[in-house]
């Protein structure tokens, strides 16, 4: 599933990441021009390139977002029935929030799920309705524009734009000509370094966010995000009935720290960011051991 020898990579670019965030990428200039080189260039190619080339998956593996979608909406309730009214919102939505995009996607890309159809199409499934639901749901109760914000928003995500042209691509077989398939292998290749170096580094920014006291308006997201969401998840797919490969990848995109969407959303809409950078970045440093762990459990199910 995903071992340690292919996850301590990735938190080694995170960590990587934040180092350069406390010193030369600590300039918001820095930062944001490698989070548009990612966000527009890289991370697109790479999702490009997977849908694309990625086996067809059996039909049973295209209900890993149902799977994923009840998971949420169990683990959101949990979190805000435990949570006091002010910081509910923020607690049920760090909950949920995964970062299925820069973690997710790019570990099953690379660890041996990458090569079942079942597993690699249930994460693209995830990451559509990821992209295309929680962003919404977070721009609805965690700011004041609401869907048509959460609308707009989606409409300007390359990631989006991305998948819809590799679907294009993918079902009407059009061939690339080889310059095109080789420019997108060449962005594609910088799209998991450069995604991780760009969380390592946004975290950073929040300083202190390490104080344990800063997880206190929103400390039941911790467990609800690294160990009940993905809980749930696997009861979701084993009640569905999804193939082993697709019920993986649901747990194991369930089980990755909360997303940093989430807090750049939770800033804009004027909550308490000190405590969604504090969440986003202890279930980033958590979620190594717990990643492995429920790794683990899937192995020896």
């Amino acid at each position: 599933m995903l071992p340690l020898p292919i996850l301590l990579p990735f938190f080694a670019l995170i960590a990587l990441g934040y180092a350069l965030g406390r010193f030369p990428l600590a300039a918001p200039a820095a930062q944001n021009g490698l989070r548009i080189f990612v966000l527009y260039a890289a991370l697109p190619a790479f999702i490009f390139r997977f849908v694309v080339e990625a086996a067809t998956p059996p039909p049973a593996a295209l209900l890993a977002p149902v799977a994923f979608a009840l998971a949420m909406l169990a683990t959101a309730a949990t979190a805000a029935a435990l949570t006091p009214t002010r910081s509910r919102a923020l607690a049920a939505m760090g909950s949920i929030s995964a970062n299925v995009g820069y973690m997710g996607l790019p570990a099953i890309a690379v660890s041996p799920l990458g090569a079942d159809p079942a597993a690699s199409g249930a994460a693209i499934a995830i990451l559509v309705i990821d992209v295309l639901g929680t962003m919404n749901a977070n721009m609805l109760l965690l700011t004041r524009g609401g869907v048509r914000a959460g609308a707009a928003a989606m409409l300007r995500a390359p990631l989006v734009w991305a998948m819809l042209t590799g679907l294009t691509v993918r079902f009407s077989g059009i061939a690339l000509p080889q310059p095109a398939l080789s420019l997108v292998a060449m962005l594609a290749g910088g799209a998991v370094p450069g995604a991780l170096i760009s969380l390592g580094a946004a975290l950073a920014v929040g300083g202190g966010a390490l104080t344990p006291a800063r997880l206190r308006p929103v400390r039941v997201a911790l467990p609800g995000k690294l160990i009940l969401h993905p809980a749930l998840a696997w009861l979701a797919a084993a009640a569905l009935g999804l193939p082993p490969g697709a019920a993986a990848s649901t747990v194991l995109m369930a089980a990755t720290p909360t997303s940093l969407g989430y807090f750049l959303i939770a800033g804009a809409g004027g909550q308490d960011i000190r405590a969604a950078a504090a969440l986003c970045l202890w279930t980033t440093v958590l979620s190594l051991p717990t990643l492995a762990a429920w790794s683990a459990a899937l192995t020896y199910a």
